[in-house]
């Protein structure tokens, strides 16, 4: 199991105000490599966890499984080196580069939608001159037929 990584904003509205003032005297620190919000399954009950060298877990993988009196592991933060909350950035890339596929997605689909409707419509023209083209072979043999059947009416009968 995996613990996902979210952004600071993301993070500190998870935790909450009961821990807030706990989050930013760890932020102030920095004597961690990531923090671990852990819950319960209601998500009345939070606790934070520093993970890092010089912690009790040294790596997040560590934590991934972790059970700490019914609470588990709901996410954690990674702060950068250079005190920008660089992972904000790369969620916001990430979404970007998904809603970008999606699009792309969403239009190729529609071309596709689009090329079928082109076709359909070809079949249905072809379809209509077809029909026209019979019709008009149907009224060009029926007016032959009455032409014929009228001078033969005419010519049997004596005059």
């Amino acid at each position: 199991m995996n613990i996902p990584l979210v952004s600071l904003t993301s993070f500190r509205s998870l935790v909450g105000d009961p821990l807030a003032g706990r989050l930013d005297e760890m932020l102030e620190r920095r004597d961690f490599s990531e923090v671990v919000l852990f819950s319960d399954l209601a998500g009345s009950q939070v606790a934070l966890l520093p993970v890092g060298p010089g912690q009790r877990y040294e790596h997040l993988a560590a934590v991934a499984g972790l059970e700490v009196e019914g609470l588990r592991p709901l996410c954690a933060f990674h702060p950068r080196e250079d005190g920008s909350d660089g992972t904000e950035a790369s969620l916001v890339r990430e979404s970007l580069d998904a809603r970008e596929r999606y699009l792309a997605e969403c239009e190729h689909r529609m071309a596709e939608v689009g090329q079928g409707l082109s076709e359909r419509e070809a079949q249905l023209e072809q379809r209509e001159q077809q029909l026209l083209s019979k019709e008009r072979d149907f009224f060009r043999r029926s007016g032959e037929l009455t032409r014929q059947n009228e001078g033969g009416e005419s010519g049997g009968r004596p005059a």
